[in-house]
């Protein structure tokens, strides 16, 4: 059996820095993770899948779980730590130097969960060819934000981002739609 390594420069990682790096972008990801629960990172795997008409199936869960599983042992309690610590930094220098290593840190763990992400991509593990590329976004965020109850504000967050994929008709077509499912 050949050995499984994982690609951390790969295109979804090139994808996600490059979009994150837009104001509007790195505003309605923090915005929708902090408010809405929406991992980030699944959030722009489901951009990225889109933008190569590529859409989760029903095993999409099933094969996404011990990314998961990362997620929620390393990046989010990096995350915590680093936030708690955020006010203390002004008072003390070392606090400072900690904060910078846990970001460090932490990015290093996101990397990680993204070159997971993409292996699966890979692999084809929970993943199919759409017909376009709005079929493939509203197929893939049905299961990224199951979970989310959508404000309107969050709408109009997930808008700004939505319409770095796909054009401002599809985008806002998704968000209604969204905002019916919810009722």
């Amino acid at each position: 059996m050949s050995e499984l390594t994982l690609s951390y420069d790969n295109p979804f990682w090139r994808f996600s820095t490059k979009l994150y790096r837009l104001e509007t972008v790195e505003a309605a990801c923090l915005y929708l993770q902090d408010h809405q629960g929406v991992m980030v990172n699944q959030l722009l795997f489901s951009c990225w899948l889109t933008t190569q008409n590529v859409c989760f199936t029903s095993e999409w869960p099933t094969q996404v779980e011990p990314v998961l599983g990362w997620h929620n042992q390393f990046v989010v309690p990096l995350r915590k730590q680093r936030r708690q610590l955020k006010p203390m930094t002004g008072v003390e220098a070392h606090l400072k130097e900690m904060s910078e290593h846990l970001l460090s840190a932490e990015l290093i763990a996101e990397q990680h969960e993204q070159a997971l992400l993409y292996l699966l991509y890979s692999l084809k593990k929970g993943m199919q060819t759409c017909a376009d590329r709005e079929t493939a976004l509203r197929s893939n965020l049905k299961f990224t934000l199951k979970d989310a109850r959508f404000t309107a504000t969050a709408q109009q967050q997930l808008k700004n981002l939505l319409e770095m994929v796909v054009d401002q008709d599809i985008a806002q077509a998704i968000i209604i739609g969204l905002s019916a499912d919810q009722v």
